[in-house]
């Protein structure tokens, strides 16, 4: 599960209409009075004993043994492309075998009990490059080189994010990076006064604001609290905003928030530097390379205009009027060593539908199977075993598909047909479901019925409004999956689920469905007392309770597999894909969109097609 909360939904402005869900009874009743000398067409919920049997072989004991392995320290933290994930991967592939489902990968067989058709392979790119070098020349004289690496760094720069790419560009002063008219301040206005373009060249911001203190501002902000320009995303906007740099170098350790002297936190920076995540190398063209940089090597960039890095902040902090300039002499070349792509795989398995009309409609179970791997700083336990997030989600997958091959043995098998998905990089930004979708996907888009996501699905939230531990938290994009939301209620009901439901939604893979304009539903217990820690171990895990969520998920699946009207949502033919925008992050680059797909330069996070309602 992704960690950037709250996750607003965009409301989607076209009236729906909601099937209908009757009670076991009364659809028994109908079925009867229209044939009495038939039986009850199979695989429905006019037989709700038919439901209970197969839920009932969802069991804690069950449940137990796969999450305790998927969550064991042998895969180390399911880290995406790495040893453990492709483990996890292998695991998920060779049970669905051993369960009789068929694959529905892209890979190639290398054996008669290869997992490889089980698994679509794809690339995704480290975050950091192999090694990255800045060197600052004054008319034209080398003076400086700073080196940046996994294995090398120094007090003078390292690379935090964005395209890396070689190339050469003058430099600007831009303050603190700030546009803002309300609190009557703004560099990039300055610039544009003084016929300043900062295209091509390489913009130098001081971090944060002027501040008296690490919690005090001295913009006019409302009792001085510090404002939206200090965490990072809202100076990313306005930069997007003002031009196309180079890059950005943020002198990140001068200010009175800094704790960490610079070559500690480039240490630090170098220990990170394997991190990976996006979908194309370099995050996409969008995205400027944003190096942090030393007071040491701000003040050498600065020597030509007789001016410190310390008394141009003390000048603005002091005047609160910006202090924004060109440096005529100096230029910065970046030569840049990418690394490679990392092959990493979603898992795919089908079970085909029995009903000759419906099986061309799919729902999708999908859950991701990638965690967050190993952290070598830490002291003591450095795993993060993803019991919760989301080894349940994946378990409870495994359980679905066996309690459905078991009804498809006793002849009960479903009218529509089922893809099980088991996406990697979940945590590095929802890549693999966006690139199953976004790219070419197995199952035509047009046939995707609907979605249900399960992405921790085990697990306490401490902060549940109800303070219950007997819940689930269900979601869905308004208009888009109202008829799920309300299938759900009525299962819950007619199978008699003490599952308490409570409403909220949490960014996962449901929302690359979303994207394409595919109903879904999102079960999750949320943010749990162990979330993204090392302490998510499958020991903290009340099986019990995991065992009810699943049976309910049963139920709902079930159902939806098996009704005679398709799902309602939104008919595709009557929108219009209007370009890329980011999911909304309730960030400034909400509303942006973008001409291809990337990363946004803001927030981080995949873009994905954004529609509209033909006119």
């Amino acid at each position: 599960m992704k960690s950037f909360r709250p996750f607003i939904i965009a409301a989607i402005a076209i009236t729906l209409t909601t099937s209908t869900l009757l009670p076991f009874n009364a659809r028994a009743q109908k079925a009867a009075h229209r044939s009495p000398q038939s039986k009850p067409t199979p695989s429905t919920f006019d037989d709700p004993a038919l439901v209970k049997k197969y839920q009932a072989g969802i069991t804690a004991a069950s449940l137990s043994p796969p999450l305790y392995y998927l969550a064991s320290d042998v895969l180390e933290g399911r880290e995406t492309g790495a040893r453990g994930q492709h483990l996890a991967a292998e695991y998920l592939a060779k049970q669905y075998r051993t369960m009789g489902l068929s694959p529905k990968g892209t890979g190639q067989a290398t054996g008669a009990d290869s997992p490889e058709p089980y698994f679509q392979h794809f690339q995704l790119y480290p975050l950091t490059p192999n090694e990255t070098k800045l060197e600052l020349s004054v008319r034209g004289k080398p003076v400086v080189t700073s080196t940046f690496s996994a294995a090398a760094h120094d007090d003078l720069s390292s690379f935090a994010s964005g395209n890396a790419k070689n190339g050469r560009g003058g430099l600007v002063f831009g303050g603190y990076g700030i546009a803002d008219r309300a609190l009557g301040y703004d560099d990039y206005a300055s610039l544009a006064a003084k016929g300043i373009s900062i295209d091509g060249k390489w913009l130098v911001l001081l971090r944060d604001e002027p501040m008296s203190n690490a919690t005090t501002s001295l913009l006019p902000t409302a009792e001085h609290k510090l404002s939206r320009w200090s965490g990072g995303l809202t100076k990313a906007n306005a930069w997007v905003k003002a031009g196309r740099p180079l890059g950005i170098l943020i002198v990140s350790d001068i200010g009175p928030r800094n704790q960490l002297a610079f070559a500690d936190a480039s240490a630090l920076a170098s220990a990170g530097a394997q991190r990976i995540g996006p979908l194309t190398p370099n995050q996409g063209s969008y995205v400027p390379q944003i190096y942090n940089i030393s007071a040491k090597f701000a003040d050498q960039i600065l020597a030509g205009s007789g001016q410190t890095v310390a008394a141009i902040k003390q000048n603005i902090d002091q005047t609160l009027a910006p202090n924004v300039f060109e440096l005529k002499d100096a230029t910065i070349t970046a030569r840049v060593q990418l690394r490679p792509g990392l092959d990493t795989e979603n898992v795919l398995a089908f079970i085909e539908g029995s009903d000759a009309k419906l099986k061309n409609e799919v729902l999708v179970l999908s859950a991701h199977h990638d965690h967050l791997g190993v952290n070598p700083l830490l002291k003591g336990d450095q795993i993060f075993n993803g019991a919760a997030d989301d080894g349940s989600g994946v378990v409870a997958c495994l359980e679905l598909a066996r309690a459905f091959m078991a009804a498809k043995r006793d002849g009960f098998g479903p009218r529509r047909s089922i893809l099980f998905l088991n996406p990697t990089g979940e945590e590095k930004g929802i890549l693999g479901s966006a690139n199953y979708l976004g790219g070419t996907p197995t199952v035509t888009l047009d046939h995707i019925a609907a979605d249900i996501n399960m992405d921790g699905v085990a697990g306490v939230d401490l902060n549940h409004p109800t303070k219950s531990t007997n819940y689930i938290y269900i979601g869905g994009a308004k208009g888009l999956s109202d008829d799920l939301v309300a299938i759900n209620r009525r299962v819950k009901e007619a199978v008699g689920s003490t599952i308490e439901l409570t409403d909220d939604n949490f960014p996962s893979d449901s929302v690359s469905f979303e994207a394409q304009m595919i109903p879904y539903i999102y079960f999750s217990t949320g943010l749990t007392e162990h979330y993204h820690q090392v302490s998510d171990e499958a020991s903290t895990i009340d099986f019990e309770h995991f065992a009810r969520v699943t049976q309910l998920i049963f139920a709902t699946a079930w159902q939806i597999a098996n009704q005679e009207a398709r799902i309602a949502g939104v008919d595709r033919n009557k929108m219009t894909a209007v370009g890329y925008a980011c999911r909304p992050c309730g960030s400034e680059c909400d509303n942006t969109v973008y001409h291809a797909p990337g990363t946004c330069p803001v927030c981080g996070m995949t873009l994905m097609r954004k529609w509209e309602t033909k006119k």
